[in-house]
Order: structure tokens, then sequence, then C-alpha cells
């Protein structure tokens, strides 16, 4: 794909919106489900990979780079089983309101709770080389999120 190294990190950006925008679809069309707290498991998962990234980075525990997502992945699960097991107790309006009232919660705490989310200057880590790449270069970067955009629409087309 011949795309100017200045684009891509756009084109990055733009496939992780459209990942998020393919789970979105799953809630509001096929479930019928008006979620407003699906951008809080998106950032949940985030952070559950710059800690997961820093903790590596500090050679605490060793996990390839290229399955860095997993942990977002994962956190995004966690927090969508906990407070899905309080909003799936309703539907319509109600599950609108109580997922809209999660993720208003977790926009005031954010930014007090530093040493989770880093306040309000949040959270960074330095790219580290896994497997012979550095994923310093965003064309490598690119190619990880393809991998992983093509990998997530699959499963949610097939499942």
């Amino acid at each position: 794909l011949l795309i100017p190294g200045r684009l891509l990190a756009t084109v990055n950006q733009m496939l992780i919106a459209a990942l998020f925008a393919l789970s979105f679809n799953v809630v509001w069309q096929q479930m019928r489900l008006l979620s407003f707290g699906h951008a809080a498991f998106f950032g949940l998962g985030a952070f559950a990979t710059i800690h997961l990234m820093r903790a590596v980075a500090a050679e605490a525990i060793f996990i390839p780079a290229p399955l860095l997502p997993v942990a977002g992945m994962l956190g995004g699960l966690v927090a969508g089983l906990i407070i899905g097991y309080f909003a799936t107790v309703r539907t319509g309006t109600y599950f609108a309101m109580i997922t809209l009232a999660f993720s208003e919660l977790l926009h005031q705490i954010a930014p007090q709770w530093t040493g989770l989310f880093g306040g309000e200057a949040g959270m960074s880590s330095m790219r580290m080389p896994s497997l012979g790449l550095a994923f310093g270069s965003v064309e490598e970067v690119y190619a990880l999120v393809v991998l992983w955009t093509l990998a997530g629409g699959l499963a949610i087309y097939y499942l």
C-alpha cells in the first residue's frame, strides 16, 4: 500500500475508529441497545494496554509487543462485564441512561485517579522492540494496526 508516511498515522487512527464503529454496530444495530458508555470501554482497554506496556518495559513480565492489544481487549471485556451486569437489567432508555451514568462517573474519576489514569496528562510508554521488530516506525505500527483491525473485524463479523 503506497501511503505517504505522514498520512499513515491518520490511517492508523481511522482503522482504530473503524474497529470501534464495528463494535458499536454490534450493540446498536444487532442488539438494539444504545450504549453511551462504549467509549469508556475503549478507554479502559487502552489504559489496560498502557499499564501492560509499562510492565513489559520495566521487564516485570514478557509479552511480545504484537500481542499487547489483547490486554486492551481484555480490559474492555472486564469493564463491559462489570458495567453490563448492572446495565442489562433494563433496556431502552433506561439502559442508555445507566451506561451514560457509568461513562460520566469514569469521566469524573479519571482526572483525579492519577495512579491509574495519569491525571490530566494521561499516560505514555516507549515503544519496545519485540520479535525483531522495533515498532518505532509508523510503517511497523501501521502493519500491526492493520493486522489487529482485520482480526477484530473478522471476529465481529463471524461471531
